[in-house]
């Protein structure tokens, strides 16, 4: 099979998908689009960047436009349309709000107008959810709890489900999400297609698995935890912080063309304050994390993708979902806190098979535990002598909160630090005995 339209999709389908571009299916998207459409569950593993959207909303599309091409035609007493007033057929599980509007927004670009969905996530006014689901969509995309507080007030009814996605399961565990994700699957029917999707597939999402899925297909397209092997691996070992700050301002100016440059820290107080030292917005710097409101990272994101500005500075709330053109080079500002979020912000560049680099910069006792999480990896990497320093431009002007005291914030550790409560993405994690749920105040994200 070397092409979309040996996969008996619709016509029309596969015609939106030659005008966008799209004639050979990516390796996972081969393997899991005919299984889904025969109807049989699946865990797909694949490297991030590698097609997972389409290899799950492709077959939600060609059931869509199935039932309605052998719905009986209306009467003259009767809506035209295929009748969803119970609920959403479809729901897609998302760890993050970014993630959930981009699947949405993939939807609708191949889906006939006639496919309605909607997105829904925490960080945004409860009621617009409400009002949206007066006429119920059929197809939702959610982070799990908002999903909840729309099922536990009766606004939005599950019991219709036939078609479960879960992306990126491997993300949703680690922010906590296993007991919120176990409280959806008891609300949908036993008799449903469940599609679980992950770059990783740990002992705990395959018992995850086991309660939610029936026999299902194992696709391992990139087996283990990878990089797509377009990207180049390199490193820095820099004397101090104002060190790391001109390099990293050094390489951002390096990129000509319309490349981009998204650069990851691993705490939020670092990204307000490395953007700032950076000249913020007025230098087409901008900053992303989980502490900006729905608006504000609609408007940052809307303003990268489109070019008007360069460069991106963001703690792991982007290191997953956001599929951006033209990102060149990932820049870590310091050591990941693990191999899995390595592999996820690295991600950001060197997607559909392009070029891209990641750097990172270390400090000399940082250097060891990267060389052995690469190892680990089997990603090889080489280590770069520091380039001339460009001046760094005036910083821009942050409030004085956001000069964070360094003693007060929250210490590395080799798991996700963070929790973030059900407005925002992430939940109280079910392996942390006595702490309530959503009850970190110090999200990392």
């Amino acid at each position: 099979m070397t092409t979309f339209a040996d996969m008996n999709l619709p016509q029309s389908l596969a015609q939106r998908l030659i005008q966008a571009g799209l004639t050979t299916p990516t390796p996972v998207q081969q393997a899991a689009i005919p299984l889904a459409l025969k109807g049989q569950d699946i865990m797909a593993q694949a490297k991030t960047g590698s097609g997972k959207t389409l290899a799950f909303l492709l077959p939600i599309i060609e059931q869509v436009m199935r039932r309605e091409a052998s719905a009986p035609a209306p009467g003259p007493y009767t809506r035209s349309g295929p009748s969803h007033t119970s609920g959403p057929k479809f729901l897609v599980l998302a760890p993050t709000r970014e993630l959930a509007l981009q699947i949405e927004m993939e939807l609708r670009k191949y889906a006939p107008m006639s496919v309605t969905s909607l997105s829904v996530y925490g960080g945004t006014p409860i009621e617009r959810h409400y009002r949206a689901l007066q006429r119920p969509p059929m197809v939702v995309v959610g982070t799990p709890g908002r999903l909840l507080d729309l099922a536990g007030s009766g606004h939005l009814k599950l019991g219709g489900v036939t078609f479960l996605v879960m992306d990126e399961a491997d993300q949703m565990l680690d922010r906590g999400f296993l007991r919120d994700i176990q409280r959806i699957i008891r609300l949908l029917p036993v008799e449903r297609q469940t599609l679980l999707f992950s770059a990783t597939f740990s002992g705990e999402i395959q018992a995850l698995a086991q309660t939610m899925q029936r026999n299902p297909a194992r696709i391992s397209v990139d087996p283990g935890i990878s990089t797509p092997t377009t990207i180049v691996h390199a490193y820095y070992v820099v004397p101090g912080d104002q060190a790391r700050t001109q390099l990293v301002h050094t390489l951002l100016q390096g990129v000509t063309g319309g490349g981009r440059s998204m650069v990851f820290c691993d705490q939020k107080y670092k990204v307000r304050r490395l953007a700032a030292h950076l000249g913020g917005e007025p230098a087409l710097v901008g900053a992303l994390t989980g502490n900006h409101s729905q608006a504000q990272r609609e408007r940052t994101l809307g303003a990268f993708r489109a070019g008007r500005l360069r460069s991106l500075v963001a703690t792991d709330v982007a290191a997953r979902g956001l599929d951006i053109q033209d990102v060149t080079q990932v820049i870590h500002y310091e050591l990941p806190t693990n191999p899995n979020s390595y592999v996820h912000r690295t991600g950001r560049t060197g997607r559909a098979e392009k070029e891209g680099a990641t750097y990172l910069i270390l400090s000399q006792s940082e250097e060891r535990e990267y060389l052995r999480m690469v190892r680990q990896l089997r990603i090889e990497t080489k280590k770069l002598a520091l380039p001339v320093f460009v001046a760094l431009p005036t910083p821009a002007p942050m409030p004085v909160s956001d000069y964070q005291d360094p003693r007060a914030r929250p210490r590395r550790s080799a798991e996700p630090a963070g929790r973030r409560s059900r407005d925002g993405e992430n939940r109280g994690s079910s392996h942390r005995q006595g702490a309530p749920v959503g009850a970190s105040r110090h999200s990392r994200y």
